[in-house]
């Protein structure tokens, strides 16, 4: 079961998810889904996404169709996505491949294993 709580931080204008437990190609799609619907109603924000407490072995093809998913929000939203991910090798791995999947789709998109270093990228003026 997968766990999911969403805040919106006006201050700093991020839409802040975290999501626990297990993180699957279906679950993940529900969740590019309502981040879409979160955009929609807060276009100027950026999106934090801490994923530390998820458990996931994606295959390529499974990280190709979420970040294709994750195009749908791309013709909506100009502003940066920072994933929070556990310091695991494996989980290093898929990240860095969803990293280059999304990037090719032209995000500004970065992941971060420390929430303060994420929210400063996040809050910083490019």
């Amino acid at each position: 079961m997968m766990a999911l709580d969403i805040k919106i931080d006006d201050d700093n204008k991020i839409i802040h998810r975290t999501v626990v437990g297990g993180l699957y190609t279906e679950r993940s799609l529900k969740l590019v889904r309502e981040l879409a619907w979160s955009v929609s109603t807060h276009k100027s924000y950026n999106i934090l996404m801490d994923m530390r407490e998820t458990e996931t072995k994606p295959e390529m093809l499974d990280l190709m169709q979420i970040a294709s998913t994750c195009a749908t929000l791309r013709s909506n939203f100009d502003n940066k996505i920072a994933f929070l991910i556990p310091n695991s090798e494996e989980r290093v791995r898929f990240a860095q491949l969803f990293k280059s999947c999304m990037e090719a789709q032209g995000f500004r998109f970065k992941q971060f294993f420390d929430y303060d270093a994420a929210i400063e990228w996040l809050t910083v003026e490019e």
